[in-house]
């Protein structure tokens, strides 16, 4: 079934809507005159019924000026006027825009410019005799090389001596400190440790060594012997938590919930919850995060009224409803929504980007979705 479309009517004969019948643009027909009506902001109007289709004269829209042409009209049919721009009527720079050439000059002694220019002639580049050349730098009387070059890790372009410092001319070096005294102990000494932490090594000093390190058993005490809090006992709550096992160095504990678990405060679940049977809540429920699945074939409201963009401070976000579909293995969304730039309720479809804040009408895939309705403007 396609949509119905009824425009405000009325079945009386000479019966013309009033302006405050109207909206601007807004459509209104008599049916038993068979006139239309529509409103301008000022004025009732009839668009069609009464009004000529025709000129009963022709009439010759010409244009004069810098641009010429003719035409005659009569309002049967659109029109097309072939214009025509006089000689010598557009002068460059009052009416034209962008950047020309106006002038060319030379430059002495190296482009000589002969001949006027103008509409029609031209001009001819040429050089002089004699060219001045350049000879800046080094072209002439080098003093220096043009690249620096590296030797020995100082740079040397050729405009003064240099010096490598390191090493003298005669090849001494320095031999101060420990560069000239034993590399190692003359007899190696054993490194040991004693309590209760174990471990010995032989050094000698020609190279570091690793200590190999072992703890005695139960040298270390809780609390005298580390810092920083461990359990020491572990307790249950009545109705809350169950705890089995009695702890010690080498027991363990169960910790459970009980059959009833009685919550007298706030519950507050920091991972998944999953609740296998059904579950009642007297109170408000509150769901906090960014999605919120519902999975089940039935859905009931007892409210009148669907609320959505309740935190919506300010019109920035689009207002709506949408669904997913899947056609040739891609998925696509449709719904409506008001648009919140230029608070327009639209019907959509084909779109794969799923909408979230808003709807990207501009996107390649949006369209306009078929609907199917009876829009009735009422009567006047």
């Amino acid at each position: 079934m396609s949509s119905i479309i009824k425009l405000k009517r009325s079945s009386t004969g000479g019966s013309v809507p009033l302006a405050a019948d109207l909206v601007v643009g807004e459509l209104a027909i008599n049916l038993a005159d068979k006139k239309l009506y529509s409103y301008d902001g000022t004025n009732v109007i009839t668009v069609a019924g009464a009004t000529a289709d025709a000129l009963t004269t022709a009439r010759a829209i010409a244009l004069s000026g810098d641009v010429t042409g003719t035409v005659n009209f009569d309002g049967t049919a659109d029109v097309s006027i072939t214009t025509t721009i006089a000689s010598n009527s557009v002068a460059l720079g009052s009416d034209t825009t962008g950047a020309y050439v106006s002038t060319i000059a030379g430059t002495a002694d190296e482009i000589t410019v002969t001949g006027s220019g103008g509409e029609t002639a031209g001009v001819t580049l040429s050089l002089p005799a004699t060219i001045n050349a350049d000879t800046s730098g080094n072209a002439a009387t080098a003093t220096a090389l043009e690249t620096s070059r590296n030797i020995g890790g100082v740079s040397f372009d050729g405009t003064g001596d240099i010096s490598l410092a390191g090493v003298d001319i005669a090849g001494n070096q320095d031999t101060s400190g420990n560069a000239a005294t034993a590399t190692a102990l003359e007899t190696a000494r054993a490194i040991a440790l004693t309590g209760d932490v174990t471990g010995t090594v032989n050094f000698d000093g020609s190279a570091g060594v690793s200590i190999s390190t072992t703890i005695a058993s139960n040298a270390v005490t809780l609390g005298a012997d580390t810092t920083g809090n461990y359990l020491a006992t572990a307790a249950g709550t009545s109705g809350e938590i169950t705890v089995t096992g009695s702890g010690g160095e080498g027991g363990a504990i169960t910790i459970g919930l009980p059959t009833d678990v009685d919550v007298a405060g706030q519950l507050t679940v920091g991972e998944n919850i999953v609740i296998a049977g059904n579950t009642h809540i007297d109170g408000n429920l509150t769901v906090e995060g960014s999605t919120t699945y519902i999975s089940s074939s039935t859905v009931h409201v007892d409210d009148s009224m669907l609320k959505l963009s309740s935190n919506n401070a300010a019109d920035t976000v689009d207002t709506g409803v949408y669904g997913k579909y899947v056609a040739a293995a891609t998925a696509k969304y449709s719904g409506y929504f008001r648009d919140a730039t230029n608070g327009v309720f639209k019907f959509y479809d084909g779109l794969t980007v799923e909408p979230t804040g808003t709807v990207n009408a501009a996107h390649a895939t949006y369209n306009l979705a078929t609907i199917e309705a009876v829009i009735d403007g009422g009567t006047y």
